[in-house]
């Protein structure tokens, strides 16, 4: 399919991407190990900028995947437009894409190109490059005149970050680890489609005062905020929303104040185009420190007019150093561009995606798993709780139409606490195993909806490969 068509082939398997949460990588754009801003690199007439997208490319697929915006330089506001936009971005269609990628890298892939806006409507093309290569993926031709890549290299993503080969014994290790457990979780998938699992949770022990006293302090904090704003505000959430706290217990290190908002950042686990406990770097919505926590509210944008703040980008978050991390969103069925595959407007408090849930449950997972190797020594264990508001009157649907769901699935119970405790180890290799179990109580509110393990199994292989 052409670039506009939402199409990936990721191991030979068409997967759908919405254009919409590919946007929300151009709201305050920012390079990390995952995503890298180019500028408008001219691929019809530059041999040279062939090769420093290939290196990008390559590079990325070997950190695990991730995405590739062309058009955009950095000044000191920030990353903006690049000069020398092109009269049509047709020099940026899919088949040159992966024309590049195909003569440039082995084994070869193949990469999803969109033309999405950022929030002034600017288009700018974003390409998805896959993860999950049981291989490390090499160079198999170098740059115009041996330069920029070098035949039968490999590049990998540092802190900078930056596009280089593995120079230190680490480097190569976690390259391979990557590999190995990419070729452990598609055994793992096998396994799991002749047997659905399960995975013992740690012992329940009576749930310490500690986290509800973070939860409650947390809400605290979050009303004070929206206090001032306009009844029909998007960031007061008056459809609803859903909250996840947790705690972490372990050894914990001490780490200086200074320190930790770069121990966030690192934490941050940036599988979809909103990751949870997102560490923005732009004023007007950057964390701050309050009462010992680290603290966000991106519904405080003064940049953006209070009638356009959308409930489903207005997170609050609270994380503190001993292990306490705290999410408050909104739902993303009732923000303002949600649309169903048909292009129609979702009307808010009315849909509840059945895909959704378990992106958001997931990730979330692995960043408790994140930030308890960040923050603590050892063994940890993770007391996870969510709380839904506002599901009375919704109905399970399938928004993009992947899946089919009977139109008699509406919510009568308005809101549910879902909870478990889990050791953090135990996360990444068996998180559909904690995340199915986890759920189901919240999808039998939909008329007795009973969640198939193996969409679980199939939603986060789709949310880890990046193929939202």
């Amino acid at each position: 399919m052409d670039s506009l068509g939402g199409w990936c082939y990721l191991l030979e398997m068409p997967i759908e991407i919405s254009r919409e949460r590919l946007s929300d990588l151009l709201i305050d754009p920012r390079e990390d190990l995952n995503f890298e801003l180019k500028n408008w690199l001219d691929f019809q007439r530059s041999n040279e900028s062939k090769a420093i997208f290939a290196k990008a490319v390559l590079a990325i697929s070997n950190h695990g995947g991730g995405f590739i915006a062309l058009g955009l330089t950095e000044t000191a506001r920030g990353f903006v437009e690049a000069e020398g936009r092109p009269a049509s971005l047709d020099g940026y269609s899919q088949d040159l894409i992966n024309g590049i990628v195909e003569s440039y890298c082995d084994p070869p892939f193949h990469c999803a190109v969109h033309v999405v806006a950022n929030p002034t409507g600017l288009m700018f093309p974003m390409v998805v490059v896959p993860g999950g290569h049981k291989v490390p993926i090499r160079a198999k031709r170098s740059g115009p005149n041996g330069n920029i890549v070098t035949n039968n290299s490999i590049y990998i993503r540092k802190p900078g970050p930056r596009s280089e080969t593995p120079h230190s014994a680490r480097d190569w290790d976690d390259l391979l680890k990557r590999c190995l457990l990419n070729q452990r979780n598609e055994m793992f998938d096998q396994i799991r489609d002749l047997f659905a699992g399960r995975v013992p949770q740690v012992e329940q022990i009576a749930e310490p005062a500690r986290l509800e006293e973070w939860k409650s302090e947390s809400f605290q904090r979050w009303r004070a905020l929206i206090a001032h704003l306009p009844p029909d505000a998007g960031p007061r959430l008056t459809y609803g929303h859903y909250s996840f706290a947790y705690e972490i217990t372990g050894e914990r290190r001490e780490i200086a104040p200074a320190i930790f908002p770069e121990v966030l950042r690192t934490s941050v686990v940036r599988h979809t185009g909103w990751p949870p406990f997102w560490y923005p770097t732009r004023n007007e919505i950057q964390p701050y420190p309050i009462d010992g926590a680290v603290e966000c509210w991106l519904g405080g944008d003064t940049q953006s007019p209070t009638e356009e703040r959308d409930p489903a980008h207005s997170d609050f978050w609270r994380i503190h150093p001993n292990g306490l991390a705290f999410l408050l969103r909104g739902f993303q069925e009732d923000g303002v561009n949600s649309r169903t595959a048909a292009g129609a407007p979702v009307a808010p408090a009315t849909m509840f995606d059945i895909n959704l849930p378990v992106w958001r449950v997931g990730e979330t997972l692995l960043h408790a798993r994140s930030l308890a190797a960040n923050l603590f020594e050892g063994p940890t264990t993770i007391r996870f709780v969510i709380v839904y508001e506002g599901l009375s009157g919704r109905s399970l649907v399938s928004i993009n139409n992947s899946r089919y769901v009977s139109e008699d699935r509406v919510a009568r119970q308005n809101s549910i606490a879902l909870s478990t405790h889990v050791e953090a180890e135990t996360i990444d290799p068996n998180l559909a195993e904690i995340v199915h179990p986890l759920l189901l109580p919240l999808y039998a509110l939909f008329g007795f909806f009973e969640l198939p393990m193996q969409l679980v199994v199939d939603e986060l292989s789709r949310m880890r490969a990046g193929n939202f």
